[in-house]
């Protein structure tokens, strides 16, 4: 098994991936015995969650520490950035610090960072409506740009430009090379919570009253918007012209990308949370406790896997984080108990 560096683009698919179809079984699992809330990423024959470096092969522990506050980490030329209360630079190989980032404040975690030509962009945490950019290889602010309202959730990158939300449901568009805005649109949603995904000139967007906005990423015009029942919409993944959705409630939805139209919808057993990840024609999605595999083309169930509770002292703690990885016929998977899954087909 040749497991390759792979950083998921941010729409969530990775046609180079050939995950499980049909069934899965535990190739291993690392127990880190903590709470956490990173999903995880795969590099180099490596996985990473939080600070933690783990053998792709086996899951024996390589280096790093799984800070129960850090991100799911963002890999980019032999290095994983973290969000934590500071944003952190590791070697990917080992998990030793290179350098740390001070924000403005130290309220809260911070959201995945994003990384494009040798820059991490990354957004202040609860208290801090800041958008920063930071040089990737010695921690040095290149710029900062601050939002009207305080923005909670991770940004995204494409090309020469920057998309973030603040909490007064404002897109905003900032030249990445140096923060100059470009355009801000407010739509008439409520999209503070979204997590906003570039695809083919497009900015989707999920609204917590239960629509899926599609915008020109050029200029924030509103191209379609589609109701999809009562409740919020997650973030999307854009396949091959189709989006695939976390809708309201426990539904999983594929619509055509053009203009909306629903293709087909599922229902699971819990809400799903985080983008889904579409590898060769499969839709990989969490749900609680489980994660699920669908088959891209008509929504019909391959598989579903149920991972387990952890005690904590007196409590019971489970679920499945978001920031889920197809590689190479695997799936990785970090959970809220901390552990650490590779799945196999079976």
């Amino acid at each position: 098994m040749a497991i390759v560096s792979v950083r998921l683009s941010e729409t969530g698919y990775n046609p180079e991936a050939s995950g499980p179809k049909d069934g899965v079984e535990v190739a291993w699992r690392h127990p880190a015995c903590t709470e956490a809330s990173s999903g995880a990423v795969v590099h180099n024959g490596q996985v990473s969650a939080g600070g933690l470096v783990v053998n792709g092969r086996t899951g024996r522990t390589v280096g790093g520490e799984w800070d129960g506050h850090a991100s799911t980490p963002t890999f980019d030329n032999g290095r994983v950035y973290v969000g934590a209360h500071d944003l952190l630079a590791l070697d990917a190989a080992t998990g030793e610090r290179e350098w740390t980032f001070e924000t403005e404040s130290d309220s809260g975690g911070m959201a995945t960072p994003a990384v494009e030509d040798g820059t991490v962009y990354t957004r202040g945490q609860f208290d801090d409506p800041t958008i920063y950019a930071v040089d990737a290889s010695s921690g040095e602010e290149n710029w900062r740009f601050e939002l009207d309202g305080e923005g909670r959730f991770q940004l995204a990158v494409a090309g020469e430009t920057v998309y973030s939300i603040d909490e007064t449901s404002t897109v905003y568009a900032l030249n990445a090379t140096n923060g100059e805005k470009q355009w801000h649109q407010s739509p008439s949603a409520d999209i503070e919570r979204s997590v906003p995904v570039i695809g083919d000139g497009m900015l989707y967007l999920g609204a917590g009253e239960g629509d899926l906005l599609a915008l020109d990423a050029d200029d924030g015009s509103t191209v379609w918007r589609r109701s999809l029942g009562s409740g919020s919409v997650g973030p999307v993944a854009v396949g091959d012209r189709i989006l695939f959705l976390p809708g309201p409630e426990t539904d999983l939805i594929a619509l055509a990308a053009p203009d909306g139209h629903e293709e087909w919808r599922r229902s699971v057993s819990a809400t799903l949370s985080g983008a889904p990840v579409v590898a060769d024609d499969f839709v990989y999605v969490i749900a609680g406790h489980t994660l699920y595999a669908f088959d891209a083309s008509n929504g019909d169930e391959g598989w579903q896997f149920e991972t387990r509770e952890v005690m904590f002292v007196d409590y019971d703690r489970g679920g499945v984080n978001s920031g889920l990885t197809v590689v190479d016929d695997l799936v990785y998977v970090a959970t809220a108990p901390g552990d650490l899954y590779a799945l196999q087909a079976q």
